[in-house]
This record gives structure tokens, sequence and C-alpha cells, in this order.
């Protein structure tokens, strides 16, 4: 059987074994992945945003009645035993008990946390799902990891985690350098797109590290608004022109960066190799990213896109002439990316493919 109809049949297992959890207009839901959280020492991946991280789940969702779906990788379990881990970030396991209390906490399993849903572990309190499907009207959002979607990380997850543990931990690799450089991550969301178009659902998952909305890359996002806002600029009030302006000048930089470097270029195009792209896949990005975090909202019947970042990374973020909102008297800013309704979502799926 070849390797592609092997991965078909491993995430309809998947699919079909999930629990289906229903998901209204009044139902806030958000979706946080790869935290990869340690022991709180230097080579802690989570340790950089960790303060954002909590601030933000507890002020931006805790406090307004969000279902937290943690999508794997949570714990980083291939560098450092669970118990200190759990010891170091007590203030967010706290925050993930809150959620818990009140049953809007949502656990599941990625390849670097897998250990947790053995029999043989008893060290979480949590229970953890290989996956969730949020059935939305007749549609159905796939909530999954994503590592599924190899079997590189099926079949040598073992052997991954004694690299990062013995080889790479002493060495200082990090996680989200090995996410962005690596060709086969890109492979692994091109074969989760392929599997979501054929049967007609959105999938939403994380493992890459790298965020995506309606299955865009950041080039085909780029291109994208580049042409929405060149096509609005003639028709919109002169006092936009110049903010407008603005925006185009900065994503043709953005554009002209990716171009100057082949490689990232390469990795920052589609993969899908489609005429007609679905709106099928989505990621909601990681949170150990170098200029913040990324996750994916969905309330109201809708689905975004979201960026918390802090001073850190603020001037480069607003250069953007994006609505970047202060987060109170905190130091830290929230962005939507994008965003959109279900049912536009679901149509395009519908009938694109």
């Amino acid at each position: 059987m070849l390797e592609k109809d092997i991965i078909t049949k491993n995430l309809d297992q998947l699919y079909r074994e999930s629990p289906v959890r229903s998901l209204s207009e009044d139902d806030r839901v958000v979706v946080f992945s790869d935290l990869h959280m340690g022991d709180g020492s230097g080579r802690d991946d989570f340790l950089f945003n960790a303060d954002l991280f909590a601030y933000v789940l507890e002020n931006q969702y805790l406090n307004h009645g969000y279902t937290l779906i943690l999508n794997g990788d949570v714990e980083e379990l291939q560098r450092f035993a669970y118990p200190p881990i759990r010891q170091r970030w007590q203030r967010v396991y706290a925050l993930f008990d809150a959620f818990a209390g009140r049953e809007r906490l949502v656990k599941i399993i990625g390849n670097h946390d897998y250990s947790l849903i053995l029999k043989s572990n008893r060290l979480s309190p949590y229970p953890h799902l290989n996956a969730l499907v949020l059935k939305y009207r007749d549609n159905h959002l796939f909530v999954f990891h994503g590592h599924q979607a190899s079997l590189y990380y099926t079949r040598h997850n073992a052997l991954i985690g004694f690299f990062l543990r013995y080889v790479a931990n002493p060495l200082g690799i990090r996680n989200y350098s090995v996410a962005h450089d690596s060709r086969k991550q890109y492979q692994i969301e091109k074969r989760v797109y392929e599997y979501s178009s054929r049967r007609k659902v959105a999938s939403l998952i994380g493992h890459t590290h790298r965020p995506l909305f309606e299955s865009l890359s950041k080039r085909d996002y780029l291109l994208y608004e580049i042409e929405r806002l060149a096509r609005g600029f003639a028709t919109e009030p002169a006092s936009a022109n110049a903010e407008t302006g603005k925006k185009l000048r900065f994503y043709k930089e953005e554009l002209t960066k990716l171009n100057r470097n082949p490689k990232k270029s390469l990795l920052s195009s589609s993969l899908y190799n489609d005429g007609v792209l679905v709106p099928c896949l989505f990621n909601s990005g990681c949170v150990i990213g170098k200029r913040g975090i990324t996750c994916l909202e969905i309330t109201r019947g809708e689905i975004a896109l979201v960026h918390y970042f802090d001073q850190r990374v603020k001037s480069a973020r607003l250069e953007e002439g994006q609505p970047a909102r202060p987060m109170g008297d905190s130091p830290y800013y929230r962005l939507v990316i994008n965003q959109e309704p279900l049912d536009y979502i679901f149509t395009r799926i519908r009938f694109l493919t």
C-alpha cells in the first residue's frame, strides 16, 4: 500500500473514532497548540512567551466564557520529565484547572506529549483525546494535532524523542527552528489539505508551528491582500488612500523579501498545487513563536486567526498598518489577522471540491 493511502486510512480511522461535539453560534472556542512547556530552564522554548500566554488565557478567554482546546504538544515530554514541568508552570496549570472546573477544557494529544495518553501514565489529571470533531450545522471541523499525517512521526516518535533529549537539548536546538526549516512539516500540511478537501471537512491542526487561515500560506496571503487593496484603492475615499498605500508598500516589501531567499520563498509558497484553493485547512500556529503567539478563535459563527505580541515586537508588527489593539494596561497587544463566517467557509468547501 502506498504511503499516501496508508495516511488516508489512518486519518479516516482517526476521524471515525473522534468524539463529536455540537457547535452553535452561541459557543466560544479558542484553539492553541504547541506550547512545548519545559522545566523553565534556558532550554525551555515555552519560557519566552509564558507570561504573555498566561495573561491572554486568563483575561481574554477564561473570563469570557471560552472553551479551551489545547491541540497537542502542550508538554515537551521528549525533552523533560512531567513533574518538573508541572512544578515550574503552576500558574498555567491553575488556569487549565479553572477551565476544566467549568467543563471547558479539551486536551488533544500531540507527538511530543503522546506518553500522557498511555494507560501506564497516570501523571496528568486531564483526560486526553486523539482528536475531536466539532459539528456546526451539518458541517464538521476536524481538530487534531497533525503528526498523524506523517508516517515518519507515527513510526519513529520514540527515536525522535531520544534525539531531542540527548542530542538537541545539550546543543540548544529549539523546537521552532526544527519546525520552520523542515520540508517534511510542509508536506504534512499538503496531505491534511488533500484529505480535508476530499472529505469536505475543515481541519484545524498544529504541529508545523505555521499559522494558516483558509489554506493560505504567507505568500498566498500577501498576494491576496495586495490584489484586494489595489482593487479598492481607486474607489475608496481619498482620506483612506495614504493608509492603503502604506499597507501596499509594506506587503510588497514582504513579498520581495520572500523572493530574495529561494529556500524561504519555497517554504512560504502554496504547496497544494491546486487550481482552486479550497479553504479547508487551518493551523493555530504555536505559542513559542519569536514574534508572539497565535491561535484560532470560533465565536458567533465565525473563525478567526489571532496574533498576540508584546513590546518586543510591537514596532515591527504595527508597521504593517493593521489595527492591533492594546490589552488594557498590560504590555500586550491583540491583532485579528483574518476572520470569516463558518457558513461562508463551508459553502466554498462544498462547491469548490
